[in-house]
Order: C-alpha cells, then structure tokens, then sequence
C-alpha cells in the first residue's frame, strides 16, 4: 500500500495525541496514512520507515515543547525520519503544538538547520479545525486529487458543448448554413464564457480560505510563517485581472454573476492589511535586534509587490544586512 502521508510524532510527549486525531481525520477523507503505532509490524523497524517515507508524499512533523531536543543524538528516529524526508525531498509541514518554539538554525544540529525555513502551522483546541483545514491544503496528495478533478472536468466540456449544439439541431431543424453560423457564435459565446468561469473559479478556490487582517493581526506569528497564503494571495488577484480583461474586451457576452471588481478590491485590501501589519512588525523587530526575523517578514513584504514601496524596502535590506554582519 503506497501512502499518501507520514506522520512523524514523538510517543513520550505531547505530540502523540495529536499524531492520532491527524492519522483519524486524513483517513477519513480518504488518505492513506502511515502512523508507526498502527503500521509497523513484524519486519525491520529502519525498512518499514524508511519504506513509508519513500512511498508517502507527504511528511508532517508533530512539533511538542522539547520535541527536537533529542534529535542531537545520531541515533534518535525522529532526527533520522526528518533526514530522511528531507534527502527525499518529501513535502515538509510542521505541525505547532502549544508552547513549541522552533530554535534558531545554529542551535539545531548540521542536518536539520534548513527546519526553521518549513511551514508550522499552530495546532491549538480552539482553531484545530482551521489548522487542519490549512495543513490539508498545503499537502501535496490534496494538490494531486484537486488535479485529477480538474481534468475530469476540462474533459467533460468539449462532451457538454456537443450536446448543445446537437440539442439546438434537433429543435430548431433550420437550413445547413443557418446551423453552421449559429454553430460558431455558440461555441465562441462559450469559449469566453468558459475563459472567463476559469479564471474566477480559479481566483475563488486560491483565497477563499485567506483570514481577514484582524485574523491575520491576532494569528500573526503562524500567519506570516506560511509564505503559500501570500503566493495565493498575489495569483487570485491576478486570476481576478484576468477575468476583468475578458469582460471589458467581451462586454455583454460575459455575465458577470461574480462580481469580479468588488472581489478585486477586497483581495487588494487585503494584500494592503497585510502588507501593514508585516511592516509593524519589521520595525518591531529592529528596534529589539531580532534582524533575522526581521528578514523573512522582508521576504514576505517583497512578494507582495507594492512597487511604489521598492525604496523602502530596499532601505530596511540594508539595515538588516549591517546588523547580522556586526
């Protein structure tokens, strides 16, 4: 049985609650997960991880306070599961209990310093299903399903254009060339309807779940660690530019039932919330010497590309830099 997720947990401390309701709650909808408690059995303990890990697309981290502080032992199996993930490339997500700090790259061993640049998405009981909801939609086995839907789809228009047009035939019986040019308009009528449905549907699908800035504000630190939320940010508002072209050079042949302009605006107040609050939090921590932190929330106001602030940012790169050389 190939996996679609391995869940990396360690038992004597908090995390192996929630390795469990993870494993419950993935396999439920249908995933195959690989939890050792359940799935090891008779054979090597090193080949069956090292099998799962090979097989699944997927590797979540259950981070408990204290959780890597072993993992300076060479021997330790989360430190030699992570390795592993890692040498393979698998799809990292952390998973943030209560109280877990993720320690700075020099205070982790050689092997594990790249950690601290993973997603960790915060589990708490109050937001566990906002969290699982979030780490199910960074997963790589969810990107593939979605994938597989969209070609079931796009393969099903071509079949329902065809029906239509045959449909019109049967009700209609006007003369050959009357059919053929009402033939054409329709399929161009649908051509840009269809352009137009993909873009907004795309556009929905990548910020319908995106926090308003006041979530955004009071979640900020498990917020602005996950750089996906700003990537789907930027790509629905350009979806949303997309659509809006089609209906200015189509006009009446769109019907715009989405309301694509007050969609538009309302993901460029939100690129603009959060863009703020980053900054704030920027100068917050130059004042406090935290320059490294400083530099990934950089990272994250650069790739919400406000170029009339190019300068600015330009300016506190320089001031970050100085800082870390000194």
């Amino acid at each position: 049985m190939a996996y679609d997720i391995f869940i990396s947990y360690r038992r004597k401390d908090a995390g192996s609650g929630v390795a469990g309701e993870l494993q419950a709650k993935f396999e439920n909808l249908g995933y195959k997960v690989f939890l050792d408690v359940d799935e090891i059995g008779s054979g090597q303990f090193p080949d069956q991880i090292k099998h799962a890990i090979e097989e699944c697309k997927d590797f979540l981290l259950v981070l408990a306070p204290g959780t890597l502080d072993r993992c300076v032992e060479e021997e330790d199996w989360v430190r030699r599961e992570i390795i592993l993930a890692q040498d393979l490339n698998k799809n990292i997500i952390g998973v943030g209990l209560p109280g877990f700090v993720m320690p700075d790259a020099e205070a982790l061993p050689m092997p594990l310093r790249t950690l601290p640049m993973r997603q960790v998405f915060l589990w708490t009981h109050e937001y566990r299903a906002a969290s699982f909801a979030k780490i199910e939609e960074n997963l790589l086995s969810t990107e593939l399903r979605k994938k597989k839907k969209r070609r079931i789809r796009l393969a099903l228009i071509p079949v329902v254009l065809a029906l239509i047009i045959a449909l019109i035939f049967v009700l209609t019986k006007k003369p050959s060339s009357d059919i053929v040019e009402e033939k054409e308009t329709i399929e161009t009528a649908n051509h840009e309807s269809q352009l137009f449905e993909n873009h907004v549907q795309k556009a929905l699908a990548l910020t319908q779940a995106l926090p308003d800035t006041n979530e955004f504000r009071k979640n900020f630190l498990q917020m602005v660690s996950d750089k996906e939320l700003f990537v789907k940010l930027m790509e629905g508002i350009t979806e949303c530019d997309s659509a809006l072209m089609l209906k200015k050079q189509y006009g009446d042949r769109i019907n715009d039932t989405y309301e694509v302009e007050s969609k538009r605006k309302a993901l460029l107040g939100l690129r603009r919330g959060y863009y703020n609050a980053i900054m704030e939090d920027i100068e917050v921590l130059l004042d406090e010497d935290g320059a490294v932190f400083a530099r990934q929330d950089l990272e994250i106001a650069k790739l919400l590309e406000f170029p009339e602030e190019k300068q600015r940012l330009d300016s506190i790169e320089a001031i970050i830099e100085n800082s870390l050389r000194e």
